[in-house]
C-alpha cells in the first residue's frame, strides 16, 4: 500500500534536471527552436513537479521536500515567462507568417494558436513577467503554506485524512463525535485560515483587475476551455433536476430514522457495511474494467504491480487524493487514504481513471498532454461509474442493491449540491473580498448561505468551516476549483450511457481521451458525441440517467 518514488529521481538526476530545464528555458534561439526547447523543459518541469507533489503528501514535513518544492516553484515562474514571451511573439506575428509557423509545427497547432489568443488578453509582457515573478515567493507560497499547516494538524491524534474517514462510518455516534472535534480543530484555526484565505483572493482579485478582467470566472472558463454558455446551460438543467434529489435525500433520512438528514449523514452508509480490504478493492475494480475494457484493466493491473498506489491509512500524511503524471517517464503516481469503505473504492477506481487518460495522452507531445480540469474529471468519474455501476448489477439481494444505489448517488448530491455550494460560496466570497478583508464569522455566514440554497436548504445543520478545510479554496493553479468536477462528473455520465449500448466503445472512449488537450470542450463534444453542450439538451438527457436512479432508489 505504498507507492515506489526512487525509480523517478534521485537527488543527483533531479539536479541535473533542475539544471537542464533552466538552460532551456534561458536559451536565445530562433521562434521555431525556442518553442521546442520551452516545450522540452514543460516536459522535465512536470516531471519535477510530480515528484515533490508526492514527496510533500506522503511527509508534508520533509524540509528536503519543501526545498526542492521552491526550486520547482521559481523555475515554474520562468517557464510562464517563456511561455508568455513565445505568446508575445507570436502576437506579434502576421497571419500569414503565423500560419506558416503552424504548419511547420502542426503536431501542436492548437496549443500555439491558443496560447496566442490568451496572451492577447493579457497585459504587456513586462507586467505579467512581474506577476509571474511576484507569485513565487507570494501567490504561490500561500498554497504551500496551507499544505504544511494542514499537514501538521492533528484532530483528537489524527491526521487530517484520517479524522475525514471517521465522518463516513456506520455508527452515528462516531460520525456526529468526530464532526464535533472536527468543527472544533477547523474554528480554532479559522482566524488564520481566513487570513490566508483572504491574501489569495486578493492577490488574484489585483491580478484580474491589472488585466482588466472584470468576471472572477474570465480566467476558470478560459483554462476549462469552456463557453460562458456551456456553463449556464450546464448549471439551469442541474437546478432544474435538483427535486429529484431532494426525494433521493428524504428517503434516505427516513432510511436512517431522521426527520431529516445532518451534514454527516450525507455521505453516510445506510447500515453497517463490511469493511473492504485493499486487495479485495483492487479486484473489484481490476473485475469491472475488464467488463469495459481490457486494455483498462491491463493497465491498472501494472499500476497496482508497479506500487503506483500510496492508500497506507497512517498518521503524518497529507489529506484528500489525487494523481499525478511523469510526462518524462511516461508514469502516474496515485496518493489516498484507503480505510477500507466503498468510497475508499470508488476514490482508487477515480485517481486510476486519471492515471489511464495520463496513458491515453502519452504519445503526444507535452504542449498537447495540457488536459484542463474539466475534461480530466471526465475520465476519472467514468471509471467510478464503470465500477459502482456494474456492482450494483451484480447485487446479490436488494438490500446490497439498495446500498450500492445509496453510494453511487451520493455523489451525484456531491456534484449537484456540494460543488454547487463552493461555486456560490466563491463567488459570493470574491464580491465581499473586492470590498475589502472578509472576516472568519463572515466567511461562516457565506457558507452556510451557500450550503442552504445548493441543498435546498433539505440539511437539519451545515458546514459553515467548509471554507478553511477543503483544500480546493486554496489552490492556486486552479481558481474556482469546483464546476470542473461537475462537468467531469455529467460529460463521464453521457459517455457511459453511449459505452452501455456499444460494446466497442473502449477504443472510442480512447480516442475521446486523446483528444482531450486539443479542442475546446464543445468541439471535443460535436467531434465524438456529436451534441451542443451550449443547450440544456445533453445535460438534461445526462441527468434523466441519474433521475432513474432516484427512482429504483425510493421503489
Amino acid at each position: 500500500m505504498k507507492w515506489e518514488l526512487d525509480s523517478i529521481y534521485t537527488d543527483k538526476s533531479f539536479a541535473h534536471d533542475l539544471q537542464k530545464a533552466k538552460s532551456l528555458l534561458h536559451s536565445h534561439a530562433d521562434l521555431k527552436t525556442n518553442i521546442l526547447q520551452v516545450q522540452e523543459a514543460g516536459m522535465i518541469l512536470k516531471e519535477m513537479d510530480s515528484f515533490t507533489s508526492c514527496l510533500l503528501a506522503q511527509n508534508p514535513a520533509d524540509q528536503n521536500a519543501q526545498a526542492k518544492s521552491g526550486e520547482v516553484t521559481q523555475l515554474d515562474a520562468d517557464y510562464q515567462s517563456a511561455l508568455f514571451a513565445i505568446g508575445n511573439r507570436l502576437v506579434d506575428l502576421d497571419d500569414a507568417a503565423f500560419q506558416a509557423l503552424l504548419g511547420q509545427l502542426k503536431d501542436i497547432a492548437f496549443f500555439l494558436a491558443e496560447l496566442r489568443e490568451i496572451t492577447k488578453q493579457k497585459g504587456p509582457q513586462r507586467q505579467e513577467e512581474m506577476i509571474n515573478s511576484l507569485s513565487v515567493d507570494g501567490y504561490h507560497s500561500l498554497w504551500a503554506l496551507y499544505q504544511t499547516f494542514t499537514g501538521k494538524l492533528k484532530i483528537n491524534g489524527l491526521s487530517v485524512g484520517q479524522a475525514q474517514n471517521l465522518m463516513g462510518v456506520g455508527d452515528r455516534s462516531v460520525r456526529k463525535k468526530a464532526f464535533q472535534d472536527w468543527t472544533a480543530a477547523w474554528k480554532e484555526q479559522a482566524d488564520f485560515l481566513a487570513q490566508l484565505l483572504n491574501a489569495l483572493a486578493g492577490f488574484r482579485l489585483k491580478v484580474y483587475a491589472t488585466r482588466g478582467w472584470g468576471d472572477v470566472l474570465h480566467e476558470p472558463l478560459l483554462m476549462n476551455r469552456m463557453e460562458p454558455a456551456t456553463f449556464d446551460a450546464m448549471w439551469a438543467a442541474i437546478v432544474a433536476a435538483k427535486p429529484a434529489f431532494v426525494q433521493y435525500m428524504r428517503h434516505k433520512a427516513k432510511k436512517l430514522g431522521l426527520e431529516k438528514l445532518s451534514w454527516i449523514d450525507v455521505e453516510a452508509p445506510l447500515a453497517q457495511v463490511e469493511n473492504i480490504s485493499y486487495e479485495q478493492g483492487c479486484d473489484i475494480i481490476l473485475e469491472q474494467f475488464e467488463k469495459f475494457h481490457p486494455r483498462m484493466a491491463k493497465f491498472a493491473k501494472m499500476a497496482f504491480q508497479k506500487h503506483w498506489v500510496e492508500a497506507e491509512d497512517r498518521t503524518g500524511k497529507a489529506a484528500g487524493g489525487f494523481c499525478v503524471s511523469f510526462p518524462k517517464s511516461n508514469q502516474s503516481r496515485i496518493f489516498m487514504t484507503y480505510k477500507g469503505s466503498p468510497t475508499n473504492v470508488a476514490t482508487l477506481a477515480h485517481e486510476l481513471g486519471h492515471a489511464y487518460h495520463n496513458l491515453c495522452i502519452e504519445h503526444l507531445p507535452f504542449f498537447h498532454q495540457q488536459i484542463q480540469m474539466n475534461v480530466a474529471e471526465t475520465a476519472s468519474t467514468f471509471a467510478e461509474m464503470v465500477v459502482i455501476d456494474q456492482t450494483i448489477a451484480e447485487a446479490k439481494t436488494e438490500q446490497e442493491k439498495e446500498q450500492l444505489l445509496d453510494d453511487k448517488l451520493q455523489r451525484s448530491i456531491a456534484f449537484f449540491m456540494n460543488l454547487h455550494s463552493r461555486l456560490i460560496f466563491e463567488r459570493a466570497f470574491y464580491a465581499e473580498r473586492k470590498k475589502g478583508y472578509v472576516s472568519a464569522e463572515k466567511l461562516c455566514d457565506l457558507m452556510e448561505a451557500a450550503q442552504r440554497e445548493a441543498y435546498c436548504g433539505e440539511l437539519a445543520d451545515w458546514d459553515p468551516y467548509f471554507w478553511a478545510w477543503k483544500l480546493h479554496f486554496y489552490f492556486t493553479s486552479y481558481p474556482f476549483y469546483n464546476f470542473p468536477y461537475t462537468f467531469g462528473y455529467l460529460m463521464s455520465n453521457g459517455l457511459y450511457a453511449l459505452a452501455k449500448k456499444d460494446p466497442n466503445f473502449g477504443e472510442k472512449f480512447d480516442a475521446f481521451l486523446s483528444d482531450t488537450a486539443q479542442m475546446s470542450v464543445e468541439g471535443l463534444a460535436k467531434k465524438h458525441l456529436n451534441v451542443d453542450l451550449t443547450k440544456p439538451d445533453f445535460w438534461k438527457n445526462s441527468l434523466d440517467i441519474l433521475v432513474k436512479d432516484v427512482a429504483a432508489f425510493l421503489s
